[in-house]
């Protein structure tokens, strides 16, 4: 079989049917219930587990980026955001009645996560606005309100959602009484946030993922060429690879967002050259980053095909 089919069949397992697994049989093994109300509970553990996953996709790990490429990532990141979604509204229309915090915790964790799928689908990729000009003419018109900053704090809306299924999870005492399964329940849950907190939060502390700007000039209207000084224990990149950049200077936002490499590969990179395309609300003032602002990098990833 192609390699290009193998690995994202590999993954797509993986996710789907083996991480999920020992939750369900810790589950379905301690518990004593007909076969509907079984099922109730494991469409919405999946869904809790694919979310979980979610979160660790987006801390774009550089051994499945490897694997798998980055465009691919971000294709399973997306679907999975469907899929859960799918099943967490079956499993609420399907749920039978219990205390009111399991019902309030596991209702509004729901309207949370069909906000954020919709809201991420219109705003943060081009499943919507690719295929339709009235959709993009009213993505442009809401770009000044819900600038790329606001979408990605309004994302992380998620991290609320995921905290109220663990809440709806533990107050159910059937479930809370399964030792097993909820010490299983509770170490999935820190290890998809414990990931996401070192990445955003101490990964960029480390040397390695420092930098200064040294150059920003215009090459035309729309385009900008940034120069970045790398630390010296950066990793080697090549031309057409992708950093995710977070400036760090006063007035300037510090989201992260993707540039791709311009320079010629080098194996001891002392800086890199990124072209930019001013067509976004931040790349629009990225003309306004002054050389000596300091500079958090994530990467290199392959290709941004």
């Amino acid at each position: 079989m192609n390699k290009r089919l193998v690995r994202p069949t590999l993954v797509w397992l993986i996710i789907l049917v083996i991480l999920p697994l020992p939750l369900l049989w810790l589950l379905n093994a301690g518990l004593t219930d007909s076969f509907h109300n079984l099922l109730i509970y494991d469409l919405g553990l999946l869904a809790y587990t694919y979310w979980l996953t979610i979160v660790y996709l987006s801390t774009r790990p550089k051994w499945l980026e490897r694997w798998l490429g980055l465009p691919k990532m971000y294709l399973v990141h997306g679907l999975l955001g469907v899929c859960a979604l799918a099943l967490a509204l079956l499993h609420s229309q399907l749920s039978f009645s219990m205390q009111r915090w399991g019902v309030l915790t596991g209702w509004l964790a729901l309207y949370l996560a069909i906000g954020g799928v919709f809201y991420a689908a219109f705003f943060l990729s081009g499943w919507l606005v690719d295929y339709s000009p009235r959709a993009a003419k009213l993505k442009k018109r809401l770009q000044r309100p819900f600038n790329h900053r606001v979408s990605l704090w309004l994302h992380r809306l998620n991290f609320v959602a995921i905290a109220l299924i663990w809440f709806h999870v533990h107050l159910i005492p059937r479930l809370y009484q399964l030792t097993g399964f909820i010490i299983f329940f509770d170490c999935y849950t820190l290890v998809a946030v414990a990931a996401y907190c070192w990445q955003h939060f101490v990964a960029t502390d480390l040397a390695k993922n420092k930098g200064r700007v040294i150059g920003n000039r215009p090459l035309s209207p729309r385009v900008q060429e940034v120069t970045v000084k790398l630390s010296s224990q950066a990793s080697p990149y090549q031309a057409g690879a992708v950093y995710f950049l977070s400036f760090r200077g006063r007035g300037i936002p510090a989201e992260w967002n993707p540039f791709s490499v311009a320079s010629a590969s080098q194996a001891a990179p002392p800086e890199v050259k990124l072209v930019i395309d001013r067509v976004g609300d931040f790349t629009k003032r990225i003309g306004q980053v002054p050389p000596g602002c300091p500079v958090v990098l994530q990467g290199p990833f392959g290709r941004f095909e």
